[in-house]
């Protein structure tokens, strides 16, 4: 019997009419203008499909230095190279600070703007007054968002992020694997007394929707050390 519904779903997709959740509702099909494929210069392709007149990657960026390689500004390593934490990296890609997710876009990409955001979110059945809002918003698009070729073909992971440990604001902790993803954009906000603050979205298994909001791109410790925040990428660029 579940291989019936299921093939009666499969079918169904395969009419444009979206596949029926586990809730009764329907997800829209929505499929991409064009795909490819950008191969950078370390050697690592990545898959990369188009939406409103841009192309963006479909796999999280993974250049430039693992985030468990990170030091500090005495030369000691922020986190451990473990097993663990080289395989999360093949699996999810790297983790970067603000600075690093804009200066490693490979030439011809970069890291997409609010704007891009909003377009791609439009893309996936968002109005553009709701693309403008704070806040969690645009359901069902963050789930849109973390399909596989199958469907938008954006795949986006719930990859997690770095950022200060909450309750000692001590250390860097990584945080929300499974749980969260966390993308950056590169539109900075009016710059605020404690530093530089940014736009980013997130999703997760909380809500079918995406989250947009800001962030200092730095965080400050109790020891008054300042501290990078460290989020997944996705670079874009203008359809080729």
């Amino acid at each position: 019997m579940k291989r019936v519904i299921y093939m009666a779903c499969c079918a169904l997709c395969m009419l444009n009419m979206g596949c029926e959740k586990d809730d009764g509702s329907v997800l829209p099909q929505i499929k991409p203008e064009a795909t490819g494929t950008f191969t950078d210069t370390d050697g690592t392709e990545y898959p990369w499909v188009r939406y409103n007149g841009l192309d963006w990657m479909a796999a999280n960026y993974k250049g430039g230095t693992p985030y468990y390689e990170i030091t500090d500004e005495w030369g000691f390593a922020l986190f451990a190279a473990t097993e663990e934490a080289i395989a999360n990296v093949e699996t999810y890609g790297n983790l970067y600070s603000y600075d690093d997710a804009v200066n490693l876009a490979p030439e011809g990409w970069r890291l997409p703007t609010d704007e891009d955001w909003q377009k791609l979110e439009q893309a996936m059945g968002m109005d553009a007054a709701t693309t403008g809002q704070i806040g969690w918003r645009g359901t069902p698009a963050g789930e849109l968002l973390q399909q596989d070729e199958s469907g938008s073909g954006m795949h986006m992971l719930l990859s997690g992020c770095i950022s200060l440990q909450a309750s000692s604001m001590v250390s860097l902790t990584f945080r929300y694997l499974h749980v969260f993803g966390y993308y950056w954009s590169s539109t900075l906000e009016e710059t605020s007394a404690e530093g530089r603050v940014a736009y980013y979205r997130r999703i997760g298994t909380i809500n079918s929707g995406v989250e947009r909001n800001l962030t200092l791109t730095e965080e400050h410790a109790y020891s008054n050390s300042t501290n990078n925040r460290y989020m997944s990428v996705r670079y874009v660029r203008d359809a080729q």
